[in-house]
């Protein structure tokens, strides 16, 4: 865990403030360094996260894992440091003299900066959810060519339509979210927005994401389908979408 950590956990510790700024920290770490990456970040770094949110610096810190290989060299870990506003985004204060101290072991036993890389991070703004608890988030990274509108078509059609079924336990989904980036931002920018699918196994996601060609359409997505104008906001589609497994998360509550 670095100076800044990072904050994709914001995807799991929901809570009703939706003004929340999440810091997110993308890690690579080499396949033969993963488990003592683990270990450090989940029995030392937590404790120092933990005491933040204790005194009220931060609200939430979580730790996930990468499903499968993409690029060689992407990231495979990242991190999610939830604070409860802009205001309120201070590392310096999460990393304090008596924070670091709940590390319990000197610096050399507990870093892990000299074996891992962070290739990017960003700043994000939760935008809408509909919390829950969940094992797995598939992760759908997006560059709209009408930003408003996906986050409104989003807050209006796909909100309602995903907690109806979240809430009837169809579809295997647990939550959803989707948050906006506040930082990088520009024409290079690898995403500019991104909604989450919770689910509590990974069958489960599979089966979300795997075609049948046979299937029926029910009449529920078909009434969605024909308000919806995703293809015009991001007539690519999704730039990715990633399942990432939750490693470890932490809240006022833990």
């Amino acid at each position: 865990m670095r100076k800044l950590i990072c904050i994709f956990g914001a995807l799991i510790l929901m809570t009703s403030s939706y003004a929340q700024v999440i810091y997110m920290q993308y890690r690579v770490v080499p396949a033969d360094k993963e488990q003592e990456f683990v270990q450090r970040e989940t029995k030392y770094w937590s404790k120092v996260a933990k005491a933040a949110i204790d005194n009220g610096n931060l609200q939430g810190w979580s730790l996930w894992h990468k499903v499968g290989v993409t690029n060689t060299d992407a990231p495979n870990y990242v991190f999610l440091n939830i604070y409860e506003s802009v205001d309120k985004m201070k590392p310096e204060l999460v990393f304090s003299e008596d924070n670091m101290k709940n590390l319990g072991v000197p610096m050399s036993q507990a870093e892990t900066n000299s074996f891992t890389t962070v290739p990017f991070d960003y700043i994000m703004q939760l935008e809408d959810m509909v919390p829950g608890e969940n094992q797995f988030v598939l992760v759908n990274y997006a560059m709209p060519k009408d930003f408003n509108g996906f986050i409104t078509e989003n807050k209006d059609l796909w909100k309602p339509f995903h907690e109806k079924n979240i809430q009837a336990k169809t579809m295997g989904m647990s939550s959803w979210g989707m948050m906006s980036v506040i930082y990088p931002q520009g024409m290079q920018a690898r995403f500019s927005v991104l909604t989450w699918d919770g689910f509590n196994d990974l069958t489960s996601v599979m089966n979300y994401l795997r075609y049948e060609p046979d299937a029926e359409v029910p009449q529920e997505w078909q009434a969605i389908f024909d308000k919806t104008k995703m293809g015009e906001i991001i007539p690519e589609g999704f730039e990715w979408r990633i399942i990432y497994e939750k490693v470890m998360s932490l809240s006022a509550d833990d």
